[in-house]
């Protein structure tokens, strides 16, 4: 299993911080970029260039692109 960056584990522990410290606290400005289909896009893109491999379920990028990588990204934010 690969390591996360120094800098993503930096993020992810003071988001963690954030939360806890302050639970009114809501993220939506997060989800709302993540969640947009121009980000999922890029990182669909990004992924497939760097030659990303399959996910824990298996799937490469030739099985989703024969099903429509659109139907996975529209899949992903519902």
């Amino acid at each position: 299993m690969r390591k996360t960056t120094i800098e993503l584990q930096d993020l992810r522990r003071k988001i963690y911080l954030k939360a806890k410290s302050e639970t009114s606290w809501r993220f939506w400005e997060m989800y709302a970029h993540i969640c947009k289909m121009e980000t999922l896009k890029e990182s669909y893109k990004l992924c497939k260039i760097n030659k990303g491999s399959a996910g824990i379920d298996g799937v490469t990028f030739e099985q989703v692109e024969k099903e429509g990588a659109e139907k996975l990204l529209i899949l992903s934010i519902n």
